[in-house]
């Protein structure tokens, strides 16, 4: 019976402290800078992205900036249009796309850096 009582409090504790951290614990949430994002486009259009990255950042909603964001989607939409062929194709290369779905991805970069030029800079102190 002793150890049946010593178990039961043992697991009593730890579950306790399995809830609390459960309950106090924040989820893990996607965030990705506008500066990795550019890195992520740039190593897109250069051939040396992986798949995986690419779907996780098409695929990930980033509400802590709108217009990352909407760069996503747009991403997205470009995803979506080579996967239905719609003027718009994948490589059997290195590179996802072909030269149109390149193309679009240069001008996301462009409007990217031009988001990023325009960021205030700021510093915590």
């Amino acid at each position: 019976m002793k150890e049946f009582m010593l178990i039961f409090a043992i697991t009593t504790v730890v579950l306790c402290i399995l809830s609390a951290a459960l309950y106090f614990g924040r989820p893990p949430v996607y965030q990705v800078s506008r500066e990795e994002a550019l890195a992520l486009l740039q190593d897109l259009v250069s051939g040396e992205l992986t798949e995986l990255k690419w779907l996780v950042f098409i695929g990930h909603a980033i509400s802590a900036d709108p217009d990352l964001n909407e760069i996503r989607l747009q991403c997205q939409q470009l995803e979506l249009a080579a996967e239905q062929g719609q003027q718009i194709g994948f490589s059997v290369g290195a590179s996802r796309y072909d030269k149109a779905g390149i193309e679009q991805v240069k001008l996301l970069i462009d409007k990217l850096e031009k988001l990023i030029a325009i960021t205030p800079v700021y510093r915590e102190f």
